[in-house]
C-alpha cells in the first residue's frame, strides 16, 4: 500500500542525522484525489500511518484560485482555515505540516522536504544558485527567499508552471533559499537516487566542512559559567554544554561570533531562537540575559563563551539538547557555505515573521 511505503521512507531518511533533526522535514504521497501529509509536530524517525494527515488535493487546488489580504495575519489565518477544510471527514483532530500546499504542487505520488546542512551550505550561501546551476543545470528550480506559508507556496506554484511551459515538463527537483530542499518521484526508489545524487555532487565540491570534535577549552572558566547559568535560569534549568572545536572557533571574539549571529532556517529559529548571545566573562551573564528578554518577550536559548564554546539552556532536557544539535547544525551550514561565496543569512523580516507566524508556533509546541 502507498502509505507503508510513505512510511518507510520517512523512517529511513528521518532516522539519518545527516539528513533530518529534531522535527525537521516532510513527506507525502499521493492517491488519486487523496494526499497523505507529515502532521505538523510529528518526528519523521518514528512517525507511523496515523502521523499522517489525509487531505482533498482538489481541494487543496482551490486555495491557489483564491484572492487572499495582503496584511500577514489575515492572509496566513484565511489560507490555513482553507487548508483545514481541505482535510478528508476523518481528520478533524490532526494538523497537516506547514509546506502541504506546497507539497501538492508537484504531480508526482511522493514528494521529500529536508533540511540537511550540506544541502543547506549551498541554499545559505552568497554564491548558491550559481553553484546549484553549475552542478545541476536546468534540472533545478532556485526559489529565492519569502515569507514562508500562502506566500511561499504561491511562489513556487507560479515558478514551477514556468519551469513547464519552457522545459515541457513538470519540475522534480527544487532549492529554497535559506530552507532546503524538495524532491519528488513516482517511485521510493527513485526518490532516494536522486537525494543521494544531489548530495554526492554537492559533497564532491564541498571542501571544507566542521570540526565537530572536542576542542581546547579552559574547564575552570567552563564550570564557572555552568554555575553561573543555573544562577540565573533557576534550578529547573537544563543546560546543556558542548566545547566543539568549531563552537570555540566562534566563540574566540566578538567579529568571530557575528559569522553565525544570524539565523539561517526556519528550523534554527523555531527550536534556538533567533539570536544567540556572546558571552566573555561570568560576570556578563546576568545582564545579558535581561537585556535579551526585554529585547525580544523571551529568553535565549543558545549562548557562547569565549575560550568554553556552546551552551543550550532550555527548562526540559529535550528542549536543551534539540537546541544544541540545532544550532550546531548552523555552525556546520556556516562552514559549508564558505565552500560556495560565504554565509548568507535570513533577512530580518524573515526571521520577525516565522517568530510570530502561528504555524510555527504550533509546530514548536508539538
Amino acid at each position: 500500500m502507498i502509505i507503508d511505503e510513505l512510511v518507510g521512507f520517512s523512517n529511513l531518511y528521518g532516522s539519518n542525522e545527516e539528513l533530518v533533526l529534531a522535527g525537521g522535514g516532510n513527506t507525502s504521497a499521493k492517491d488519486g484525489d487523496v494526499m497523505y501529509i507529515k502532521g505538523s509536530g510529528t518526528r519523521l524517525a518514528d512517525i507511523t500511518a496515523d502521523g499522517f494527515v489525509k487531505m482533498s488535493r482538489s481541494k487543496i487546488a482551490e486555495i491557489f484560485t483564491k484572492t487572499y489580504p495582503d496584511n500577514d495575519k489575515e492572509r496566513e489565518a484565511l489560507s490555513l482555515a482553507d487548508l483545514m477544510a481541505a482535510k478528508l471527514p476523518d481528520q478533524e483532530n490532526k494538523r497537516p505540516s506547514v509546506e502541504t500546499t506546497l507539497h501538492s504542487l508537484f504531480p508526482y505520488t511522493f514528494v521529500l522536504h529536508l533540511h540537511p546542512a550540506l544541502v543547506n551550505g549551498i541554499t545559505c550561501s552568497l554564491d548558491g544558485e550559481k553553484a546549484a546551476k553549475e552542478l545541476f543545470g536546468d534540472s533545478v528550480l532556485w526559489i529565492e527567499p519569502c515569507k514562508p506559508g500562502y506566500t511561499l507556496a504561491k511562489k513556487c506554484c507560479d515558478t514551477l508552471k514556468e519551469y513547464k511551459e519552457k522545459f515541457g515538463k513538470d519540475a522534480d527537483f527544487l532549492l529554497l533559499a535559506n530552507h532546503g530542499i524538495f524532491i519528488a518521484d513516482n517511485t521510493v526508489d527513485g526518490l532516494g537516487e536522486k537525494l543521494y545524487s544531489v548530495m554526492a555532487k554537492i559533497r564532491s565540491v564541498a571542501e571544507k566542512e566542521a570540526d565537530t570534535s572536542v576542542g581546547e577549552f579552559d574547564g575552570d572558566k567552563a564550570q564557572e559559567i555552568f554555575n553561573e547559568f543555573c544562577d540565573v535560569f533557576g534550578e529547573d534549568s537544563v543546560i546543556t554544554y558542548e566545547p566543539s572545536a568549531i563552537s570555540l572557533e566562534y566563540a574566540k571574539d566578538k567579529e568571530s561570533f557575528n559569522k553565525i549571529y544570524e539565523p539561517f532556517n526556519p528550523d534554527q529559529i523555531v527550536y534556538c531562537k533567533p539570536y544567540p548571545v556572546y558571552i566573555e566573562n561570568k560576570e556578563d551573564i546576568k545582564n545579558a540575559v535581561e537585556e535579551y528578554k526585554n529585547k525580544n518577550g523571551f529568553l535565549p536559548k543558545i549562548f557562547f563563551v569565549k575560550a568554553c564554546g556552546l551552551y543550550a539552556i532550555d527548562y526540559s532536557p529535550k528542549g536543551s539538547e534539540t537546541a544544541a544539535v540545532l544550532f550546531n547544525d548552523a555552525m556546520k551550514i556556516a562552514v559549508y557555505a564558505e565552500n560556495f561565496g560565504g554565509a548568507r543569512h535570513q533577512s530580518r523580516e524573515l526571521t520577525d515573521f516565522i517568530v510570530n507566524w502561528e504555524a510555527e508556533s504550533y509546530r514548536s509546541k508539538q
